[in-house]
């Protein structure tokens, strides 16, 4: 999506987020449409807003990352099988399969549509109707069959991804963490937006009384969300985690809110997006100077330009065409703002007998046609220790804020180098302050 967005407006940080915004844009007119079917107009408003104010989704446009795209592939299939289930042909049949299989591709989350519509089954008539037709069958393996490609990379590469994917849920160990678990909870309140969230507690402790139409809506959220906050108190479950479930939280919210003739209520929350809106939109105006509760929200994104720029001044002082990053963020960022120049950007391999530990190890470690020639290597951890007969060089920092700056430290590693240095121990590293 990057890359489709390149000829139309450049490589600059707004073209690259822009299929982001373009996503959610795709995903609120989906979310309305779904509620428009389900509900009609009123409830179609009430779910559209929902989605263009809700705090995640305020964030979420603004960055790139997977979500987007996974949420908007997510919505434009629950689209396609309500329309299918209320009696729709071959059209939305074709935006089933390319929705499944193009959400796949996004992220793997997007496979928890199918026990989510296994369940919708057992719980709406019409939906189980709906999944007895050979048609939609066809539709959902096509949908694998696009996905198809990525399983069969994984199979000559070790299975890479789906090892990382398993690493990422596992972390360091399960074990009960209440604190955990409850930012998890409160997360999903503030990313849906808390009174869409406050309606669907209500409607799950009502559950009886709900028309199919909701029960349906439960049956696409509720499960993602049981799952996820388990392991989340299990102290391994990021907020984003559980995000295909806010589809459909939006969708039933506008269903209730239009059927209990709510007002009050649901424009204070789309108050509380709003007032988010705003909030991002004056901290952005003046990232530079920003400060909320004593900390630097934005230190996290600034300061890479400057510091990638004294980088490669360094290098090119020194006649050094490689440059060594440590960390995965310091690869991406690197890669990135030295994209125009003739610097090549690289990691240590990962350690003999593992498997790469992100993208960076597989696609630009280091190879025996990168050594035999010096090299710079960018690091956080100020020790010399670790590389024998690496030469020091002046530092480099840039400002992240009022008063918060990103420091690198800079040393010329010989062609003869052994290979990655032992890891730099945390309480050594001199980075983000």
């Amino acid at each position: 999506m990057i890359a489709a967005a390149e000829p139309v407006c450049g490589s600059t940080e707004a073209c690259v987020r822009a299929p982001s915004t373009l996503s959610w844009t795709v995903t609120a007119l989906a979310v309305f449409a779904t509620a428009a079917t389900l509900g009609g107009r009123r409830a179609a408003w009430w779910a559209g807003l929902g989605v263009l104010l809700a705090p995640g989704a305020a964030f979420s446009a603004r960055i790139a990352s997977t979500d987007a795209p996974l949420l908007m592939f997510w919505a434009l299939a629950v689209l396609a099988f309500i329309r299918l289930r209320a009696g729709g042909g071959q059209g939305w049949l074709a935006l089933l399969a390319v929705s499944l299989g193009l959400g796949l591709l996004s992220k793997y989350a997007m496979v928890y549509l199918l026990p989510c519509l296994a369940i919708a089954a057992l719980v709406d008539p019409l939906s189980r109707r709906t999944l007895q037709r050979p048609a939609v069958w066809l539709a959902l393996t096509a949908g694998l069959l696009i996905f198809s490609p990525n399983l069969v990379w994984n199979a000559v590469n070790g299975a890479v991804t789906f090892q990382h994917t398993a690493d990422n849920a596992r972390g360091e160990g399960l074990g009960l963490d209440i604190g955990s678990g409850l930012a998890f909870v409160a997360a999903q309140f503030l990313l849906a937006g808390p009174v869409a969230m406050a309606g669907v507690v209500l409607a799950v402790a009502r559950a009886a009384t709900l028309s199919r139409d909701a029960r349906l809506m439960l049956a696409l959220s509720i499960p993602v969300l049981l799952a996820l906050t388990g392991l989340a108190f299990l102290g391994r479950a990021h907020a984003n985690w559980a995000a295909t479930a806010l589809i459909a939280v939006w969708i039933l919210s506008g269903l209730l809110f239009a059927r209990w003739r709510l007002r009050v209520w649901p424009v204070a929350g789309l108050m509380v997006g709003l007032a988010f809106q705003g909030l991002l939109l004056a901290g952005d105006a003046q990232a530079d100077r920003f400060t909320l509760f004593g900390g630097e929200p934005y230190q996290r994104v600034r300061g890479w330009s400057d510091l990638s720029a004294a980088v490669a001044a360094r290098a090119r002082a020194e006649g050094l065409g490689t440059v060594i990053a440590e960390t995965r963020t310091d690869a991406a960022s690197l890669t990135y703002y030295l994209r125009h120049t003739s610097l090549q950007v690289r990691v240590w391999p990962a350690p003999p007998g593992q498997g790469p530990a992100h993208y960076y190890e597989m696609a630009r470690a280091l190879e025996a046609s990168d050594t035999g020639h010096p090299a710079l290597l960018v690091t956080a951890c100020p020790g010399t220790s670790r590389v024998p007969d690496a030469r020091p060089l002046p530092s480099v920092a840039a400002s992240t804020g009022p008063t918060g700056q990103r420091t690198r430290h800079l040393f010329v590693v010989p062609g003869d180098a052994e290979g990655r240095p032992a890891p730099c121990r945390a309480d050594a590293v001199i980075g983000d302050r």
